[in-house]
């Protein structure tokens, strides 16, 4: 295949980007885009200076973390501030219906065009006044009556409109809280600047007069409640109080003091009692024993319960001083001195005393012993008869004790009330607010939105990068190929030349006729199909091949143009021959302007006219025409005899150069029976015509004949937009030399 291919192959190509082609696909389509963005963008500026410019205000309101409580009753009703989902709750509350609502009824807001679109006053149609004026008529109101409008529901409208307020209200409202800190910002956009941030600053405004009245309602249902339970509480401290005091005049006691003096010391009298009269007969016992076991002098001054009795130690102090007396006297007199005798009577004597006084005081502690039991016993007894009449007052003082608690607990609990009452009474006007401004929102100078230059540029960005996107989408979803580059990219092969089309009005709806390569007006056509003579001369070396057979896929891709076009360039050059090989639609004659009835190829074949007769030369130049001639019923029969060969053969002799017009590949199977003669076809490809398809199964028809092909033309490609190199620039180089 005598096609040109590019340096990388096609595998290198499937996977690389040609960012070139892209360039270039941009640069041939720049006006295109450029109207569509210029629309676009046109239109943006349109929109956006019919866009109503709204402005933002901001106020910024800092939510208390703590409260001031100098009422009380907070305690109760109060929320909990350290709670991690407090300042939530404020931010919703912020969004809240009821703030909202507070809002716009202070300010009126359903009032204003803005929110209620149902002020804005619209002009009625011409139809609609005509209609009203037809159905006002007198003579046409009458057959109307049932078709007036029913009465309608103003509560209805009233609640719709209203709801539409709020929701016009709310879609303008941002509440923004600033992170790890307690601020909120309060924003609100609207028509009116001055509005913005008046709203702005209602809504921080109702929100803590909504929390304070929150407060309040609570405070006075609190209040309500602790004065409905302080009459409650009041009345059963005073029956309480009632109970008690019965009570005690019942029993006639003052109060549980003398139950418990009483009680107290009489017990405590008899026990102390008791416990002495045990001591005084555990005494006497103790010295009744002792004197009834041991009843000499001797033996009870051991006993210190006798020893210490003063009768006893007088004695004992006589005694001793008598037997001290004898003692000494014995020293100096005999037994029968007077003074001895004396001493010892006195000794005996003061011993007889102390025998009576033994006896009489055995006598006296036995007596005292039998007193000291009678006493133990008589108290004893008392104190069992004090125990049960204690254990009956023990009854009583514990129905005191119950009737006393009762009215303690009572008082005390009515005394809380009563002061929370009277704190609450003294205190109920003070008001302490959960947040305050930190920044009141301020008159804002410039609109919010529109930002008209954004808007613009964003439009012209836009509407660029789409039209860019639909040029490359349009070029990959276009099957068919139109230009050379556009031929490169798609088949992976460079053609062996384009031809451009020709805008003449001349040729608008009539062929390219042979004078086309005459006139200097198409240089730029002529230089683009001496390039293609200049390539197949590469390709087809003179001394090789002498014929040239050209042919399309499709009928109407210009292979007739290209046939007279490449004849007429190479015959600058030496001798050409053209030979109309379509023997079903001729057009090489009346493109030179021969006549229907001059004999050409088929007169020749089967008629054996002179061959000098079929060809006609064209004057002043190295071309002749062999034309069709008449038409022929058999023409694949006609072109595929040995008498065509030896015609061919023969020419060959004659001319440098033979190129031959053949029928279309696909319709027929013509093209291929020269092509074996000629051993290879030029292709003609219309631009923006053939197919990516087509030319496949094109090719594949090539392959399949084993025919060679010596070349694709590109025919009919639109020129370059200006700002790229034209043919015609081009052609002013190349022919300037000869000028010069």
């Amino acid at each position: 295949m005598m096609l040109e291919t590019p340096k990388k192959n096609t595998i290198q190509q499937d996977q690389l980007i040609d960012f070139g082609y892209y360039v270039h696909l941009i640069k041939k389509r720049w006006l295109s885009i450029s109207l569509f963005t210029l629309l676009c963008s046109t239109i943006a500026v349109l929109v956006a200076l019919s866009i109503t410019p709204t402005y933002k205000a901001t106020a910024t309101l800092l939510i208390e973390s703590s409260q001031q409580n100098a009422i009380s009753i907070e305690e109760v009703v109060g929320i909990d501030t350290r709670a991690k989902e407090y300042y939530l709750t404020q931010f919703e509350i912020l969004k809240s219906n009821q703030v909202a609502q507070r809002v716009i009824d202070k300010l009126q807001l359903s009032e204003v065009a803005e929110f209620n679109p149902r002020l804005i006053v619209t002009q009625p149609s011409p139809i609609e006044k005509l209609k009203s004026e037809l159905l006002a008529h007198p003579l046409v109101a009458p057959y109307f009556i049932n078709d007036q409008e029913p009465e309608r529901d103003l509560a209805s409208e009233q609640k719709k409109i209203n709801l539409g307020v709020l929701k016009a209200f709310k879609s303008r409202l941002t509440i923004s809280p600033i992170r790890k800190t307690q601020l909120v910002h309060i924003s609100f956009v609207s028509e009116d600047p001055k509005l913005a941030a008046e709203i702005a600053n209602a809504v921080g405004l109702a929100f803590i007069e909504n929390n304070l009245e929150s407060k309040l309602i609570a405070t006075e249902q609190a209040t309500g409640w602790i004065n409905h339970r302080l009459t409650e509480l009041k009345q059963k401290l005073d029956a309480s109080e009632q109970a008690l005091l019965s009570f005690l005049q019942q029993q006639e006691l003052i109060d549980d003091s003398g139950i418990v003096a009483l009680t107290s010391s009489e017990l405590s009298n008899l026990t102390n009692r008791i416990a002495e009269a045990t001591e005084r007969r555990i005494e006497a016992q103790a010295l009744f024993n002792a004197l009834q076991s041991n009843k000499n002098l001797t033996s009870l001054g051991s006993n210190s319960l006798i020893s210490n009795h003063p009768q006893i130690r007088d004695i004992r102090l006589a005694e001793s001083r008598a037997e001290k007396e004898v003692s000494e006297l014995s020293k100096r007199y005999g037994p029968k001195h007077d003074k001895m005798i004396q001493a010892h009577a006195q000794l005996e004597s003061i011993q007889n005393r102390a025998n009576r006084l033994i006896h009489k005081l055995i006598n006296g502690v036995e007596k005292e012993l039998a007193s000291a039991r009678e006493q133990e016993q008589l108290l004893q007894a008392e104190l069992v008869n004090k125990k049960e009449e204690f254990q009956a007052l023990s009854v009583v003082k514990s129905e005191y004790d119950s009737l006393k608690r009762e009215v303690d607990s009572n008082a005390k609990l009515y005394d809380l009330f009563l002061t929370r009452q009277k704190e609450t009474s003294a205190t109920g006007d003070f008001s302490s607010a959960n947040a305050r401004f930190s920044d009141y929102a301020l008159i804002p100078e410039n609109p919010n939105k529109p930002n008209r230059k954004l808007i613009v540029v964003l439009a012209f960005l836009a509407s660029l990068s789409f039209a860019i996107v639909a040029v490359i989408c349009l070029d990959a979803f276009n099957n068919t190929l139109s230009t050379a580059r556009d031929f490169e990219n798609k088949l992976g092969l460079l053609p062996t030349g384009t031809i451009p089309i020709i805008t003449d009005k001349r040729y608008k709806k009539t062929p390219i006729d042979s004078n086309v390569f005459r006139d200097s007006k198409f240089s730029g056509f002529q230089e683009c199909v001496d390039s293609i003579r200049t390539s197949l001369y590469l390709s087809l070396p003179r001394a090789q091949r002498k014929l040239l057979a050209i042919s399309s896929a499709v009928p109407g891709e210009g292979k007739t143009t290209t046939v007279i076009s490449l004849a007429q360039s190479f015959a600058r050059l030496e001798k050409v021959l053209i030979i109309d090989c379509d023997l079903r639609r001729p057009s090489i004659g009346e493109r030179f302007g021969l006549s229907n009835s001059q004999p050409g190829l088929t007169n020749a074949l089967l008629m054996n006219t002179p061959l000098q007769d079929c060809i006609t030369n064209m004057e002043d130049s190295n071309l002749d025409v062999l034309s069709s001639g008449m038409l022929a019923p058999n023409p694949q029969e006609l072109l595929s005899s040995k008498a065509f060969e030896k015609l061919i053969t023969y020419l060959e002799t004659k001319y440098d150069r033979i190129i031959l017009d053949t029928p279309p590949i696909l319709p027929v199977k013509d093209a291929f029976i020269v092509g074996k003669s000629t051993k290879g076809i030029l292709l003609v490809v219309k631009a923006n015509s053939t197919t990516k398809s087509v030319y496949k199964h094109t090719m594949t028809l090539f392959t399949k004949h084993e025919i060679t092909i010596d070349g694709v033309v590109l025919n009919q490609v639109s020129p370059p937009k200006k700002g790229a190199h034209t043919y015609s620039e081009y052609s002013q180089y190349a022919y300037g030399n000869q000028k010069g």
